[in-house]
């Protein structure tokens, strides 16, 4: 029931087939007919990082393993995931042509952004606490992801693609004897770098969970669960090495601070060759590789970090299935709780469609309250894949509308994004999404909100304005855009003071945008403003494409401050945000006196005039704002080109900063 081609550096998209390299179905693989639900087709798995810890009163971090689970059952929030893999087509018409399939990058805010659909906000209102990620391209930054998702209050639960097992062509792990640590380990120092890690060495606050690969016994090897001791050796050291490569990406990136957890998800597949619970589904895959990490010679390998720590301390496992509630104590929990007595696990892909959802999910997590060790579930899936056509498209709580939302240009080539439709279940027709927001506690999504255009998108100027009272002209929407206005005049809503911004809109009888904005410049009591604190900087809301189009024209102005001025830190020329930040701080900075938020720090939206409180919490801006009159020499181009021919994570790059090394070499973003 995974996501499918993980192609995790960007390849195309696979369209669904049958090739007899697949691995095998279910039914080959299982006695039991309870183990496992039918699913359409074997899947080549797309390897994701287990959903986790979007937890926000619980974390795993580094706390013995038993503490951590009786925490969970005594009362603590249960993980209440969604499994995210929004491939924006309505068909398998182009699956062959998409440039990547890394959702949480930069190029897919349109999707994911508050100012495009939104899909984290609409997570946080069906009552979810932790997003599950599939595809994962390290080249790509996923600094804002990881700062939407904390904003709104989700974990992040991120993973491994299968480029490294088995798709890199040549040089993966299957080509080297089974032994992934050099190319995981290269690819994870790249994940740090791009936004795992925060500017101190410190894990984003976000990211809970990574898991190592997605359903590893279904492909390294294929048959890894009934090809016998070398299938399963190969298996082993499959996983071992992955897991020891993390821990030395983690040390040769100097990480400080709370670790993250990690997790395995196997399939719910009975595996035969596995000396323990050959009967059973998921758990001999579960103890084979328990048994590689304490014995890690057996399995042909010999780690550099020490994997038993890390394992007691660390990890959780995790599976998916389809079954419903009422088969899993019988067939895995009962059995779990006795073998693994201090090691936690949860279901990373939870949804069993041949039952009502109401009632099969509350029972669900009434079993993660019941039982110890079991943590949680994420539910499968937030998009229905129209891209694996057949049963697999049953999965989805939302659907694709033929209406759009937006455009998203996506790694140069150009996508709608599509307003979502809520899906009724197979067994009761009930909405699904409305059967999830029950069971985890949300306040749940208006079927009619999901084809409007969000706040967000809305201009700063008269024609936004009018487009937001009139479509609620007593309260909700234009109270956000008026908190939206002030947003972006640099000020915030003082604490308890929303009674006084709801007054302001319904009483005061503004028939304009700069009727508004005039009484907000007055500076009300309710309101605090960042004063010279403020700074000018990347609307994070924005796609990379309109921020580099606004750093283009920033480095075209004639200025005392010029992009040809220019010495900044690493981590201030990775990222185009970033980078926006230094740009448009200095330009505004440098109009004194004369400088208006609204028509000096607004480039189409790329940019906003942000309270301190708001530019910290977008990680890595305080860092590389312009703070000063003193401007450092420009080093000469030669010292500029090698980021320029490295700067993967941009869609495009802004022609005003290219001229300052000649004529522009194309990077290719995507193996």
């Amino acid at each position: 029931m995974s996501e499918m081609s993980s192609r995790t550096r960007g390849g195309p998209l696979s369209a669904p087939s049958s090739s007899s390299s697949s691995p095998p179905s279910p039914e080959d693989m299982m006695s039991s007919s309870k183990a496992l639900l039918p699913s359409s087709k074997p899947r080549s798995s797309r390897a994701a990082r287990a959903s986790g810890g979007g937890l926000l009163t619980f974390l795993l971090y580094v706390q013995p393993h038993g503490a951590s689970a009786t925490a969970v059952s005594g009362g603590l929030d249960l993980i209440r995931g969604i499994s995210y893999g929004p491939v924006p087509l309505t068909s398998v018409d182009g699956v062959g042509q998409m440039p990547g399939d890394d959702w949480f990058c930069d190029e897919a805010v349109p999707m994911w952004g508050p100012r495009g659909r939104g899909d984290l906000r609409i997570m946080r209102d069906l009552g979810a606490n932790m997003v599950r990620l599939y595809g994962n391209n390290p080249e790509n930054d996923h600094t804002n992801f990881m700062d939407e998702a904390q904003s709104v209050g989700l974990s992040v639960a991120a993973g491994m693609s299968d480029w490294p097992f088995f798709q890199k062509a040549p040089g993966n792990c299957r080509d080297t004897g089974y032994d992934c640590f050099e190319q995981v380990k290269t690819l994870y120092l790249q994940n740090l770098q791009k936004g795992f890690l925060r500017a101190d060495g410190s894990y984003h606050p976000a990211l809970k969970y990574m898991n190592l690969i997605n359903e590893p016994d279904l492909k390294m090897p294929p048959a890894a669960t009934g090809g016998g001791w070398l299938a399963l050796s190969q298996f082993g050291r499959t996983l071992i090495s992955t897991f020891d490569a993390i821990l030395e990406a983690e040390k040769e990136a100097n990480v400080v601070g709370p670790l993250i957890n990690l997790t395995v998800t196997m399939s719910f597949a009975i595996c035969s060759s596995c000396p323990e619970f050959p009967d059973k589904p998921a758990l001999g895959q579960m103890t084979a590789f328990e048994d590689a990490v304490y014995h890690p010679d057996r399995y042909g390998y010999q780690p550099r970090n020490d994997l038993l720590a890390a394992y007691r301390t660390r990890f959780t496992h995790s599976f998916n299935t389809a079954n419903p509630a009422e088969h899993l104590p019988e067939i895995f929990f009962d059995q779990y709780v006795q073998r693994f007595q201090s090691t936690p696990v949860y279901i990373a892909e939870y949804h069993s469609v041949n039952v009502g959802q109401a009632a099969d999910l509350n029972a669900i997590l009434n079993l993660a309250r019941a039982t110890p060790l079991f943590l949680g579930i994420s539910f499968f899936e937030f998009q229905v894949a129209y891209w694996k056509a057949g049963s697999e498209m049953e999965f989805g709580m939302f659907g694709l509308s033929p209406n759009t939302l937006a455009n998203m240009v996506y790694f140069e080539q150009d996508y709608k994004v599509h307003c979502l439709v809520p899906q009724k279940g197979r067994a009761d027709s009930s909405n699904i999404a409305e059967d999830l927001a029950q069971a985890y506690g949300g306040v749940g999504v208006n079927d009619n909100d999901l084809c409007q255009q969000r706040v967000e998108a809305l201009p700063m100027s008269q024609e936004g304005f009018v487009r937001a009272a009139s479509r609620n002209p007593e309260t909700e929407l234009l109270e956000d855009y008026v908190r939206k206005l002030v947003r972006h005049l640099g000020g915030m809503v003082m604490p308890g003071q929303e009674p006084a911004l709801r007054s302001f809109v319904q009483t005061q009888q503004y028939s304009s945008f700069d009727a508004v904005a005039a009484a907000l410049r007055q500076r009300p009591p309710w309101l605090v403003f960042g004063g010279a604190d403020a700074r000018c900087v990347a609307n994070r809301e924005a796609a990379p494409a309109v921020i580099n189009a606004a750093i283009d024209w920033v480095c075209s102005r004639p200025s005392p401050l010029s992009c040809t001025t220019l010495v900044l830190p690493e981590p201030c020329v990775n990222n185009p945000y970033r980078f926006a930040d230094q740009i448009f701080s200095r330009f505004y900075l440098s109009l004194g006196a004369s400088a208006d938020p609204l028509r000096d720090c607004s480039f189409e939206g790329a940019a906003l005039l942000a309270h301190p409180k708001v530019y910290a919490s977008f990680t890595g801006a305080t860092e590389c704002l312009f703070a000063s009159g003193v401007v450092q020499p420009l080093p000469t181009p030669l010292q500029l080109a090698p980021y320029w021919e490295q700067k993967a994570s941009w869609s495009t790059v802004p022609s005003g900063v290219t001229a300052l090394r000649g004529a522009r070499t194309n990077a290719k973003k995507t193996p």
